[in-house]
């Protein structure tokens, strides 16, 4: 089940989107709610929300989005227009303004840098950056950890790490006999 943080921190996005809400849209949502948790996670060993990544075509989604987005609805906080036509973006509007004191100020900062990158890409783009090494590592709808974004980046392997890993698993072999 999504946690009341996880909610303030849709409601929250949504809400900084209230004067152009076709700016965000359910791709670019996803992401921004992806790369704020990532960002506080790398920044702090904390993400915002505590969320629940999977893997999906499009990048990693928030396990319950769908759960909490409806929520948000039937309380009356947003309301969902479905597109009107096949390229259009579903458009989340703001009813009402997000509880303040669920976020801290530092986590809404992180929230706006990470909704303003967001928007400044299309959807496609923003789906493209998301598959990373990690994501393509993952089969479609298995988790994503947060803790994996740490090693995101393949490096090179130099022989220092294979006499390294050469030694881990020797003595590996030599606990398992």
């Amino acid at each position: 089940m999504a946690t009341e943080k996880f909610e303030a921190l849709v409601h929250f996005l949504i809400h900084e989107c209230r004067e152009h809400p076709s700016r965000l849209g359910a791709v670019r949502l996803n992401k921004a709610l992806w790369y704020t948790d990532v960002s506080s996670y790398q920044m702090t060993g904390m993400p915002v929300s505590g969320e629940t990544y999977v893997k999906r075509k499009m990048g990693p989604v928030p396990a319950h989005i769908l759960i909490t987005l409806r929520k948000l609805q039937n309380d009356g906080k947003i309301h969902i227009q479905e597109p009107e036509f096949q390229y259009d973006v579903r458009k989340f509007v703001s009813l009402s303004n997000p509880d303040e004191d669920a976020l801290s100020r530092d986590e809404r900062e992180i929230a706006k840098g990470i909704l303003e990158a967001v928007c400044g890409c299309t959807a496609n783009e923003i789906s493209e950056i998301s598959h990373d090494v990690i994501w393509a590592a993952a089969a479609e709808g298995e988790t994503i950890p947060l803790y994996a974004t740490l090693a995101s980046e393949q490096g090179e392997v130099s022989d220092d790490v294979r006499a390294w890993a050469g030694t881990v698993v020797s003595r590996l072999e030599l606990e398992a006999a």
